[in-house]
C-alpha cells in the first residue's frame, strides 16, 4: 500500500512539474515573440489576453488551417509596429509596409487580420482577441500603422 502511495505521488509530482515547464515555455515564446526591436518604445500592450488563431495553411511547429487554434495571445504596439505573439511565437505582424485590418467587432472583442510573409509565399493570419479596450486599439492601429479600422455600430 505504502509502495503504491509513493509511486502515485511521484508521478503526480512528474506530471506536475512537467506542466508547469511546459506552462513557463509557452509564456516565455509569448513574451519574446511580443518584444519590439530595441528603440522602439512601447505604446500599448496587452499580455495573455484570450485568443482564437485562424491561419490560410499549416505552419509546421505552429497553428494548424481550419482549425480553431484557442490560445493565450500577448499584443505589442508602437508608432512603427503592431505584434501578435502566442505560444508558437509572433505570429503576425502589422507595419505601414505590411498593413492589415484591425476592427472592434464588439465590446473588448478585437479583431486583427494582415498577411505573413513565408518561403511559399504571403499566408493570411486572423486574430481574433479578447482585451478591455478594444475600440481604442483599432482607432490607435489606424492613426499610427494605416491599417484599416472597420467601424460597427455597437
Amino acid at each position: 500500500m505504502t509502495t503504491m502511495l509513493t509511486s502515485a505521488l511521484i508521478t503526480l509530482g512528474i506530471f506536475s512539474t512537467f506542466g508547469g515547464g511546459l506552462s513557463l515555455y509557452r509564456r516565455f515564446r509569448r513574451q519574446s515573440g511580443a518584444r519590439l526591436p530595441d528603440g522602439e518604445p512601447l505604446v500599448r500592450q496587452v499580455r495573455g489576453a484570450s485568443a482564437r488563431v485562424f491561419v490560410e495553411r499549416d505552419v509546421l511547429g505552429g497553428p494548424k488551417s481550419m482549425s480553431i487554434n484557442s490560445t493565450r495571445a500577448d499584443l505589442s504596439m508602437s508608432d512603427a509596429r503592431l505584434v501578435v505573439s502566442t505560444h508558437h511565437g509572433r505570429v503576425l505582424e502589422l507595419t505601414r509596409d505590411q498593413p492589415g485590418s484591425v476592427r472592434c467587432t464588439g465590446p473588448r472583442r478585437l479583431v486583427i487580420e494582415g498577411a505573413r510573409q513565408r518561403a511559399d509565399g504571403p499566408m493570411s493570419v486572423r486574430a481574433e482577441l479578447i482585451v478591455d479596450d478594444a475600440e481604442r486599439w483599432a482607432q490607435e492601429a489606424a492613426a499610427r500603422l494605416g491599417a484599416r479600422q472597420i467601424a460597427l455600430a455597437l
